[in-house]
């Protein structure tokens, strides 16, 4: 039994690997439209696009600091919903994105981290979102 766990230990130590931080150096990959919404849980999974559709959601990264979210413009999610877009900002710190942006019924504050970035797909995790009511 001894051997057994004299053997099996090493092999435990080694094989538990921490996911590797993701440093993203060159935020250009994220400037532009993103579209095509696929949610799984806390993970979205986005399309990069010319522009943003006119009744879906989606948001836009300018080189500014500037962001917009084009999403449901008021507080019924019942079909037909409306949309329209909304005006904020946005930094970035390593792989995580700090988004304030209005909405409907005041301002939001999100936390992204990126997963993945490329020309073509942006994955994020929603760490948090906090929605403040002005009303």
């Amino acid at each position: 039994m001894k051997k057994l766990i004299l053997f099996l230990f090493p092999v435990l130590l080694f094989s538990c690997e921490k996911e590797p931080k993701l440093l993203i150096q060159n935020s250009d990959e994220l400037m532009g439209s993103w579209t095509n919404q696929v949610v799984n849980d806390t993970i979205m999974e986005f399309t990069k696009a010319d522009s943003l559709k006119n009744n879906d959601y989606g948001f836009e990264f300018k080189p500014d600091q500037a962001f917009i979210e084009r999403k449901n413009a008021g507080w019924c999610g019942t079909p037909p919903i409306a949309y329209a877009d909304f005006e904020g900002t946005w930094q970035q710190q390593d792989s995580i994105l700090i988004i304030t942006v209005d909405y409907w019924g005041g301002t939001a504050d999100y936390k992204w981290q990126i997963i993945s970035v490329d020309e073509n797909r942006l994955k994020i995790y929603k760490m948090s979102e906090e929605y403040h009511n002005e009303f």
